[in-house]
């Protein structure tokens, strides 16, 4: 049996370093895909502090023949807060996984612990393979805040050419990327698009949601899913939710974040507590999904929302904002309705004109899941980041 082994295939090594407390989705699917073929993988990823170890955050976690190399850090409950190592030994961890590992892949290089790890590459293991993927510009594809967004500007024309020179290649999800990309800086011959994807599987419905909470029979349900966070847009929601004069309209909001506590405060002030219900964090997503009459997103600034694609997968018609990756998901009344960020009044338009046209609801969830076969399955995308692992092994 030894002498067999020799010949077989070695396996390659990557190990995807995750930004915060929940792990980036693509970086959760790819893993889980890869480990099963001929890939050692490991995820290095930060845990809170108060806790010895990292806890289950999203229904997508599964680590299951991956190894999670973890450390704490210096953030909230909710992951969104940039993560500040808080251990020493976080260079001990992070100086094995280089040393270890084959191939090392960066998801969003300006926090605190992905900017570290970059420097560690570039000032002690020139020669080891490093690929960057960048899912949002923020000061560029997305406004931040006046104070912040000057500071991301400055960050890419300084640290983040030193984090630019120090990749093999740096990854976008799309097209639609390339604009902001060039903006920021980021050298054009190091760019690959690799767009991520969506398992084409769902799963059926176990608990009634509007028996849970009381709905009757014949309410529409408005659907977000998602973090609470300034980013996501959800005070957009709730303006929406007071503009729109229907009674039989109830909007969930499923998730949690650092805006929860304002956000709650927000929906008493408006009067709109008996229409908008927050569910808080759950794993039972697909329930909301199935049971659903719409999904909004208005989200100030996104990669590729897996979110969107779930929406899509499960059929609901969808609305969300004209934003880079959106634009990638959904094209405007042939998948899915587009609004302006924050033109609230073109948002309550589309939800009226979806809640009054079942030919159109037809159409584009047929659509829909027709663009996600033909560009977002993990079947065909998985594949392109495939061929780049061995481009970069080659090079």
């Amino acid at each position: 049996m030894k002498s067999q082994n020799k010949y077989l295939p070695k396996k390659i090594s990557i190990c995807y370093v995750n930004p915060g407390i929940n792990i980036r989705r693509p970086i959760a699917l790819i893993s889980n895909k890869l480990c099963l073929e001929n890939y050692a993988i490991s995820i290095f990823t930060p845990h809170e502090k108060r806790y010895n170890e990292r806890k289950k955050t999203r229904h997508y976690d599964n680590y299951s023949n991956i190894n999670l190399i973890s450390y704490p850090v210096l953030t909230n409950n909710s992951g969104y807060l940039w993560p500040i190592p808080t251990d020493i030994k976080f260079f001990k961890k992070i100086w094995n996984v280089f040393k270890l590992n084959d191939i090392i892949h960066i998801w969003a290089p300006f926090y605190p612990n992905t900017i570290l790890v970059c420097l560690i590459k570039l000032l002690f293991f020139k020669k080891k393979r490093l690929i960057i993927t960048m899912d949002t510009f923020p000061g560029y594809s997305f406004k931040l805040s006046n104070k912040l967004d000057p500071l991301f500007k400055i960050f890419y024309k300084t640290l983040g050419r030193l984090i630019n020179y120090s990749a093999n290649n740096i990854t976008i999800y799309g097209k639609s990327f390339l604009k902001y990309a060039k903006k920021a800086k980021l050298p054009l011959k190091k760019i690959v698009i690799t767009p991520t994807g969506i398992n084409f599987n769902t799963s059926a419905s176990d608990i009634n949601i509007r028996k849970e909470l009381n709905f009757d029979e014949n309410d529409k349900i408005i659907l977000y899913i998602g973090l609470l966070n300034k980013r996501k847009g959800i005070d957009i929601i709730l303006r929406i939710a007071k503009l729109l004069k229907i009674d039989n309209v109830k909007f969930i909001i499923v998730g949690t974040g650092s805006e929860e506590a304002k956000l709650h405060s927000l929906a008493k002030d408006f009067l709109i507590d008996n229409k908008v219900f927050f569910i808080g964090k759950r794993f039972d997503v697909y329930n909301f999904y199935n049971q659903s009459d719409i999904f909004l997103f208005p989200s100030h600034g996104e990669g590729l929302a897996g979110v969107l694609m779930e929406a899509l997968l499960y059929e609901i018609p969808i609305i969300a904002s004209d934003i880079p990756g959106n634009r990638e998901l959904i094209n405007n009344m042939h998948n899915g309705l587009l609004c302006r960020k924050e033109d609230d009044i073109c948002y309550v338009k589309s939800i009226k004109k979806l809640l009054e046209n079942d030919v159109l609801i037809k159409k584009i969830t047929k659509n829909g899941l027709e663009i996600l076969s033909e560009k977002f399955m993990w079947e065909k995308n998985i594949k392109k980041f495939k061929l780049l692992y061995q481009k970069v092994l080659n090079c």
